[in-house]
């Protein structure tokens, strides 16, 4: 594990097997680290991925953060984006990584900014994985292009943090939208467990092959 130098983000780098492997971009909640997620090689395809994990850009009380919830979210949201081009663009010239080869996921603030990055972009990613987040800013922005990007999408039924009706709703905007979405609920609060693991693999490995 090393991170690629160059990066507009704290970063860290786990490369698979073969260098023509997806690579999957992991980041991670509201006062969290991207430390917190070096366990998802394990629960998720191993050495067929390439794992690349983001550090949110700004400090938090406890940990880092992606965007404020103060009513200014679409400033951070917008800062979040430019450094998440930033860093696909870097992958793609530096590093021979092309955008159809990866797959933007995150929980919760990450899952928000892989949804409001990825429906924009004009150059379509492998895939979007959003666990436990939500559609800011609904589909106006989204590109016709994007809608070529598969989307993992799940929530827990008992979320006290972000509610699930609303990120239910947000998903079937998505595929009204035109975008081919896979939902997923579990009997959870706003955390991963392990049937959603087992999901999102399973989910990969039939993008990624």
């Amino acid at each position: 594990m090393k991170p690629i130098a160059g990066l507009p983000l704290r970063n860290h780098f786990i490369p698979a097997d073969r260098k023509d492997s997806a690579l999957l971009i992991i980041m991670h909640g509201l006062g969290d680290r991207m430390e917190s997620f070096f366990d998802f090689p394990s629960l998720l395809l191993g050495s067929r991925l390439s794992y690349l994990f983001l550090n949110a850009p700004d400090s938090y009380v406890v940990g880092w953060k992606w965007y404020d919830l103060d009513g200014q979210q679409e400033i951070g949201l917008k800062k979040s984006r430019e450094l998440l081009e930033e860093t696909i663009h870097h992958l793609h010239r530096k590093e021979g990584i092309a955008p159809d080869q990866i797959v933007m996921s995150g929980f919760s603030q990450g899952a928000v900014v892989s949804l409001y990055t990825g429906i924009r972009r004009d150059i379509p990613l492998a895939g979007i994985g959003a666990l436990s987040g939500y559609l800011y800013g609904g589909v106006e922005e989204c590109t016709e292009a994007s809608k070529d990007t598969p989307i993992f999408m799940t929530h827990g039924l008992y979320d006290d943090v972000l509610p699930y009706q609303r990120s239910e709703e947000h998903g079937q905007m998505l595929s009204e939208a035109g975008y081919k979405l896979d939902w997923r609920d579990y009997p959870m609060g706003h955390q991963i467990c392990q049937e959603e693991m087992q999901d999102f693999s399973q989910w990969l490995n039939a993008i990624v092959s």
